[in-house]
């Protein structure tokens, strides 16, 4: 289900309603949580909303260290032996040179940012 939220919301980012409203955060939770669930298949789902995109929002705004759930080291594996080499080789490249903030200082501060001290997930409403 949390795939297709994410799909759901990649489709919409990307369609001529886009500017309806201003409801970016809700792809950016969606991907955090696929990243705390940590399945390197979604990967690729991932990167394609960061790096596979026209819209601004994603190309730019969304965080290439959610892609990286599984781990640095499985994610790139699991990138390899799927065939998803174009993937692994840019990755692979993106972690040499442009990992700032590190995963971990990252994921530390998106946790802070949607969860409550309480750990209550923190959600506009609609």
């Amino acid at each position: 289900m949390l795939r297709e939220i994410f799909d759901r919301e990649r489709a919409w980012r990307e369609s001529p309603d886009d500017g309806e409203s201003d409801e970016y955060e809700q792809i950016y939770v969606a991907a955090f949580l696929l990243f705390l669930i940590g399945d390197p298949a979604d990967s690729c789902r991932l990167y394609s909303a960061k790096f596979r995109t026209g819209d601004m929002d994603l190309g730019f705004g969304f965080d290439a260290q959610a892609i990286f759930g599984a781990g640095r080291h499985e994610t790139l594996r699991w990138l390899w032996e799927n065939g998803y080499t174009d993937e692994y080789a840019h990755l692979s490249e993106w972690l040499m040179h442009a990992e700032d903030p590190k995963i971990e200082d990252w994921a530390r501060h998106v946790r802070d940012y949607f969860y409550s001290p309480q750990g209550v997930l923190l959600l506009d409403e609609l």
